[in-house]
């Protein structure tokens, strides 16, 4: 059971990985998927259907955000309306997909996604438009802080809810 779980992560981080180096120019259908709408779909629909439990499953589907960067939040401003992305369920799936996507500054494949502008943008739109849950309003202060110099992790999050 382990080997199969290894396998799939290993096949699902090689499909991200081939589909982000085959983009043929002009080709729109195919373009669309160069901000990875089908990973990041993927992983919100799993932590909206599963939650986030630290599996071997969870990491199955958070893994191929590491190379993502800001590209995440395209992918995401791609998939959800604006009135849709500011529902809690979708607030708090994006601010996971996020986190992870700033976590590994080394993995960002492109070097324009190393700058969280648009993330910083959705970011800002999430911390007006939310009114109504303070722990989504304070998961959006702790990415704000740890997107510009990829420092973004459970761990850290985990301390910055639980800090004196």
């Amino acid at each position: 059971m382990r080997f199969a779980g290894l396998l799939f992560l290993v096949l699902v981080g090689a499909s991200v990985f081939a589909q982000q180096q085959q983009i043929p120019a002009g080709n729109s259908a195919v373009s669309e998927d160069r901000y990875a709408v089908t990973v990041v779909s993927s992983a919100l629909q799993y932590l909206q259907r599963e939650g986030l439990k630290s599996s071997f499953e969870d990491k199955a589907y958070l893994w191929p955000l590491f190379p993502l960067g800001d590209r995440v939040s395209i992918a995401v401003l791609k998939i959800y309306s604006a009135e849709e992305l500011v529902q809690p369920e979708n607030a708090g799936a994006y601010l996971t997909v996020a986190r992870n996507a700033f976590s590994m500054h080394r993995s960002v494949v492109e070097r324009s996604d190393t700058d969280p502008k648009v993330t910083l943008f959705v970011l800002k739109y999430l911390k007006e438009k939310e009114d109504s849950s303070p722990t989504i309003e304070k998961r959006i202060a702790y990415l704000e802080g740890c997107v510009k110099d990829f420092t973004c992790s459970s761990q850290g999050e985990y301390a910055f809810f639980h800090k004196p």
